[in-house]
């Protein structure tokens, strides 16, 4: 079920016509029916204010392979060889009365947003519903996000390889290899590869911000 079909189901259940969603959420009527329709694909800025209106996590308009795109025409598209498995396993721990409570996301079972400037999120944690959220990402080169973007929470990150500038506020960084930041998600943030080599990271965000 794609993004569109999962919002129109998510509307309707919670009686909400296109003019009253538009007018709670910010989105035009228009651009609504087209998601729906499947004819455009939101940016993640406009995904989480449709989610935030209709009150649901924005992860619960996910499509179901664990798969999605903001603002591009590969919305859904399966990543990886595993697609029809699931996506996290669970691994006993001998004598851990916890175990039940261990996950693990394997490398081709991660699920994968797919953002408008390029850039792919790789979710290391096995999903949404828990009380952070914990990211390998990859930035082409060239790659720029555009907008500033703040939510409520914190976010930390270690850069892996290239170099990755960051404008938080006023204040301008430059990350490179080995390089790790925290910030308060809450001050307007940007992120862009600055090198000409694609970068790597793992970014941890808490509370999950999709």
């Amino acid at each position: 079920m794609e993004i569109g079909e999962k919002l129109r189901i998510a509307r309707l259940g919670s009686r909400m016509t296109l003019a009253k969603l538009s007018e709670k959420s910010g989105v035009s009527k228009s651009l609504l029916s087209m998601i729906e329709r499947g004819r455009s694909v939101p940016t993640i800025t406009t995904f989480q204010k449709i989610a935030a209106a209709l009150g649901i996590p924005a992860s619960t308009l996910f499509s179901d392979n664990g798969s999605v795109g903001f603002g591009s025409n590969n919305i859904g598209e399966v990543h990886g060889e595993q697609q029809n498995q699931a996506f996290f396993s669970m691994v006993p721990i001998e004598g851990n009365i916890e175990s039940a409570r261990v996950k693990v996301v394997r490398k081709d079972w991660r699920k994968r947003v797919i953002m408008p400037w390029g850039a792919h999120y790789q979710m290391l944690c096995p999903d949404l519903q828990r009380k952070i959220e914990f990211i390998y990402l990859t930035y082409p080169v060239g790659s720029k996000v555009e907008e500033f973007y703040s939510h409520k929470g914190e976010e930390c990150g270690l850069v892996l390889e290239g170099r990755f500038r960051g404008v938080i506020g006023s204040q301008e960084v430059i990350l490179e290899p080995g390089d790790s930041i925290y910030y308060d998600s809450s001050v307007p943030h940007r992120w862009e590869n600055a090198g000409n080599v694609e970068v790597k990271a793992i970014w941890a965000i808490t509370p999950p911000s999709f």
